[in-house]
């Protein structure tokens, strides 16, 4: 008997839908992707205005030929051979073929968004049009053609889907502004545009170096995150073996709930927390422990900060890293403390030879995660807790901090994306380090 050849599901037929949303998006080129207002009459710019390039406001302004609408276009063709060639394609990937022009299409389409204000030069009243928005839902119908086809053909499986979102959101939110560092090393000069702009070198890294107060946002923000992720994990430790062990799995809910609590809080409630003790008019603790005459102007006094910035840290993450720390020990093999108590195990016996040594990966990947933003501070904490006092500077000043003030008094942009960029720098060659110190020490535990 001849056996029957198997066929993959799409494969065999032109994709006539894909064919069809690649010439539409070819075609929205036409559409308004811009317009503007000069002397009160509106004008509209399509698509292929930005790609030839052409003159507005009567030549007062000279729009450059735009390579990322060009690109969109041809991506589009792109996917419309494709869907014409798609019964030459025989494995079961093919659907990847749709997926790539449509992620491509669209991030043409996002980055022309996100400058096309600059493209406009000196236009007034200037807006968005129409023709970016359809070329973008052009383009995410083809990526969905695209995984319909990897999801019947049973490259992806529909649990794959669910992370769908999440990977979306991380590549918009982390991967595409990565073009972005370049303005570390430029001199934004808006006239011309970020593309234009002078480029600099390191220059723009000299000012968190050379001012005067680099010591000391530096020696805080090390030394606050060093204190933070030692009692932040030591605490979490105790936290999460504390509510392993209660009984009552109601009173185990309603203490986690409770713990849990002020880390979701905004910082803003919890500076306005920390005030209601500290005011010195009508502080808690001025007016009901300490009394008016042993009074404390906690707002102007640098000594008592150090302890309650780091108490505020403390109480607001604690929760937190409870809750992590609980779901590893719930996670342990119960056999294992049963047979410590047939041995006549004491229950610390039990935490210190059982639960605390499976709980060394745990503690060892948070403390590289949390190593890893070691230059990094919590800005609400240091900034908005303290009120921004300016008395406060010398224990509350971090690298944050100081770019965030430096921004409101030079508004320059580049010297913020230095700093971003020297944290994230530092931040990945320590966490890469950490991690080969606990390979050579305990190949097991390393994260990579």
């Amino acid at each position: 008997m001849k056996k029957e050849k198997f066929h993959l599901p799409g494969n065999g037929q032109r994709l006539y839908d894909v064919m069809f949303l690649a010439l539409l998006g070819i075609l929205s080129a036409f559409l308004p992707f811009a317009h503007y207002t000069y002397r009160k009459v509106y004008y509209t710019i399509s698509g292929f205005s930005f790609i030839a390039g052409r003159s507005i406001m009567k030549g007062k302004t000279v729009i450059a030929p735009n390579t990322d609408l060009l690109l969109m276009i041809v991506v589009f063709a792109a996917a419309l051979v494709i869907a014409a060639l798609y019964p030459l394609f025989k494995s079961r990937k093919s659907g990847w073929l749709l997926v790539a022009p449509g992620m491509a299409a669209l991030v043409t389409v996002v980055v022309f968004q996100m400058s096309y204000s600059g493209l406009m030069g000196k236009a007034k009243k200037t807006g968005l049009g129409a023709g970016p928005i359809v070329a973008a839902v052009l383009a995410v119908l083809i990526m969905a053609r695209g995984l319909q086809l990897l999801q019947t053909n049973k490259v992806l499986l529909t649990l794959d889907f669910m992370i769908l979102p999440g990977l979306i959101y991380m590549i918009i939110n982390n991967y595409m502004p990565m073009p972005g560092i370049a303005l570390a090393f430029k001199k934004i000069d808006f006239s011309v545009g970020i593309l234009d702009s002078k480029w600099v070198g390191f220059t723009n890294f000299k000012y968190l170096f050379s001012t005067s107060d680099a010591w000391i946002i530096t020696r805080n923000t090390l030394a606050y995150n060093l204190t933070f992720i030692i009692l932040g994990n030591i605490l979490g430790l105790v936290v999460g073996i504390a509510l392993a062990e209660l009984i009552s799995k109601r009173l185990q809910k309603f203490y986690q709930t409770s713990i849990l609590l002020p880390q979701l809080i905004s910082m803003i409630i919890v500076a306005y927390i920390v005030y209601g003790f500290l005011s010195s008019e009508t502080g808690f603790i001025n007016k009901a422990i300490l009394g008016d005459k042993n009074a404390i102007s906690f707002y102007s006094t640098t000594k008592y900060w150090p302890f309650i910035l780091t108490f505020v840290s403390i109480w607001k993450n604690i929760g937190y890293n409870g809750v992590i720390y609980l779901s590893s020990v719930v996670g342990i093999d119960r056999s294992l403390y049963e047979a410590s108590c047939v041995d006549g195990a004491s229950r610390w016996k039990q935490i210190s030879s059982i639960t605390l040594p499976l709980l060394k990966p745990t503690v060892i990947t948070l403390t590289i995660l949390q190593i890893g933003r070691i230059f990094y501070s919590d800005f609400g904490l240091f900034y908005q807790v303290p009120m921004d006092s300016g008395a406060l500077y010398t224990v509350t000043n971090t690298i944050d901090t100081y770019v965030y003030r430096s921004l409101m008094k030079l508004n320059n942009i580049s010297m913020a994306a230095a700093a971003s960029a020297f944290q994230s720098v530092v931040g990945f060659i320590v966490v890469v380090a950490t991690n080969a110190l606990i390979r050579k020490v305990d190949k097991d535990n390393a994260l990579f």
